[in-house]
């Protein structure tokens, strides 16, 4: 079903062929490992000669942002606090920090913590992200970890993208195979249900001057819910430390000692980018929970910037876009083949060093090909429409996309839907009054920057819920919030109710104070409600959607939205009165 095992018999074959005959020329190096006792970590009795330093450079979360963004990285504060913000990112940078570090350490290997791809601006996305992994083959990636945003068109398609090959699609617009990624995806806890078997290596080991390393693979458990639940049909994703754990014995039993994991889960912290302040979220007790064989972390998916140490092992995150670099140097004793010492720093990707020329001929290539429908001008805002959310969860961009997906639906013809409802999570970037992108004027929108606003390409499905059922799905955005965030759905207009923070789970939400168009809803009367595929699907584990009846499926989200831009230009930012706080 899943074609999952192509990629043993593609181009990694080589890479395998070369791994074994390693493996036979340092034997007797790696017989001396596996005899000697270990040192404590950290100390430093070895010479010279008897150790060697293992660079890695990681990044995570680039979600295909070949350009340099509009985010900024804070550097640090001036003398009355203000925080002193530098531009960083675009590919074409971040290849020229990869080049500049691996060119003081042979020894360096170059991985991502996932999300590469997905959630992508259109120069990437048009093509089915190949630019992205092309741009990668160039950094000479050698492995990542599987981010849920790799599997937001499916399984078959990462298979694709690992191999190689046509898109069936028309993704790439060369008329000429697409050759691949050449790094190795691993993912150690992602199974077919029905086998059990890995779809991609669980780990790598790899021989340094006979030393082995080896790298794990880690996907976030809770991929299911953030993806098109259909897209991951047949998957099943493991405990992220149990299977960790595992890993490791696999890897001991093979004489390997030193360990790093790859994994695509995180945390967050309140301090700069090479600060740890406070460390929370999932990852920390993912980490207290694993074998203290592993030597290194390296994290993503929750978008921060740090450089921690918990339970006494290096953990590291690079922020999101090409940034930030990490850059992890590891000493290795000759004897126990373990680690005895760990530095790691964050490196901010600054822009005044030279563009990686390879790099940015393939950014212009592609930008070449994209522009005409990139820079066509769509409609008009008046002002900044942003996705920030305030106090009650609402934000003003969410307001205006759940009131385009109503306008789409309300119709009888179309559904007949009375309210919409909006993940925040599909909106994935800002509408700027000032942001000139192709040689607009200010205030006008692109749709390339409508793009980049919804780039997932849901269809939307109207379908029937009663009162009782909308109550349920507006108690369950506080059953599951996401790690550091709310997971308060955007409402269209006419559409209102009140929230308690104080209230117990499940019982937040009076339903009472549920209203369309200023009546309370009936619980057992029934709704026309419109959501995108992945919601109407229980992404977000909003598992309510999926009881929903009578659907019907119509246009993409995108055309959606660039539709009501230009219905309704300028477009003013949504009211955010619809849903209120009660502390």
């Amino acid at each position: 079903m899943l074609k999952k095992y192509n990629y043993l018999i593609n181009k990694f074959n080589r890479h395998l062929a070369l791994q074994l005959c390693l493996m036979i020329l340092v034997s007797l190096a790696s017989l001396g490992c596996l005899e000697a006792s270990e040192p404590e970590k950290g100390a430093l009795e070895d010479t010279q000669e008897d150790t060697l330093e293992v660079q890695i450079l990681a990044v995570n979360d680039l979600h295909g942002q070949l350009e340099p963004s509009a985010g900024k990285v804070v550097k640090g504060y001036n003398e009355t606090g203000d925080p002193i913000r530098v531009d960083a990112g675009g590919m074409q940078y971040l290849a020229t920090h990869i080049k500049e570090l691996s060119s003081e350490n042979p020894n360096t290997f170059v991985v991502s913590a996932g999300d590469s791809m997905g959630a992508s601006p259109l120069l990437s996305s048009l093509f089915h992200d190949e630019p992205t992994i092309k741009a990668l083959n160039m950094m000479e990636l050698d492995f990542s970890a599987v981010g849920n945003h790799e599997l937001d068109k499916g399984i078959d398609e990462l298979i694709r993208i690992q191999n190689g090959d046509s898109d069936p699609t028309g993704g790439n617009l060369r008329n000429s195979s697409f050759e691949g990624a050449q790094f190795q995806f691993l993912a150690a806890n992602m199974v077919d249900e029905s086998t059990n078997d890995t779809i991609f290596p669980a780990y790598n080991i790899t021989y340094v001057q006979g030393v082995p390393i080896g790298f794990i693979g880690i996907s976030l458990k809770d991929t299911p819910s953030k993806v098109t639940p259909s897209g991951v049909e047949g998957l099943r994703f493991l405990d992220e430390a149990e299977t960790i754990n595992e890993q490791v014995e696999k890897l001991k039993d093979k004489g390997v000692e030193t360990i790093v994991v790859i994994i695509h889960d995180g945390g967050s912290q309140e301090g700069l980018y090479n600060e740890s302040l406070n460390m929370s979220g999932p990852i920390v007790d993912v980490i207290k929970a694993t074998d203290d064989e592993v030597d290194v972390f390296v994290t993503g998916h929750t978008h921060q910037a740090y450089n921690a140490v918990i339970d006494g092992r290096p953990v590291t995150e690079a922020g999101s876009a090409g940034n930030v670099l990490t850059d992890i140097d590891l000493v290795i004793s000759n004897k126990t083949c373990d680690v005895i010492e760990g530095r790691s720093r964050n490196v901010i990707v600054s822009r005044d060093v030279p563009e990686d020329s390879e790099v940015s001929e393939l950014i212009e290539k592609y930008k070449s090909l994209v522009a005409p429908r990139a820079n066509k001008v769509i409609g008009n805002i008046a002002g900044n429409i942003t996705r920030a959310a305030i106090n009650s969860g609402e934000s003003a961009l969410g307001d205006v996309i759940a009131d385009a997906q109503l306008y789409a639906t309300s119709n009888p013809e179309d559904g007949g839907a009375v309210v919409a409802f909006m993940n925040p999570g599909g909106i994935r970037a800002d509408l700027v009054y000032d942001q000139l992108s192709g040689g607009e004027l200010p205030g006008q929108v692109t749709y390339g920057e409508a793009f980049s606003v919804q780039p997932f390409g849901n269809n939307l499905v109207t379908m029937t819920l009663n009162g009782t059922q909308i109550d349920a799905l507006l108690e369950q955005q506080f059953d599951n919030p996401s790690p550091g965030s709310k997971r308060i759905l955007q409402v269209s207009k006419g559409f209102s109710y009140t929230w308690n923070e104080s209230a117990p789970t499940g019982e937040k939400v009076n339903i009472s104070s549920i209203k369309i168009n200023g009546t309370s809803i009936d619980p057992s009367s029934s709704y026309r409600v419109t959501v995108n595929g992945f919601l109407a699907d229980g992404g977000d584990n909003f598992s309510v959607m999926k009881t929903g009846t009578d659907r019907k499926v119509g246009s993409s989200d995108l055309d959606t939205f660039v539709n009501y831009l230009a219905a309704f230009s300028p477009l003013t930012p949504g009211s955010e009165n619809r849903i209120v706080l009660e502390k």
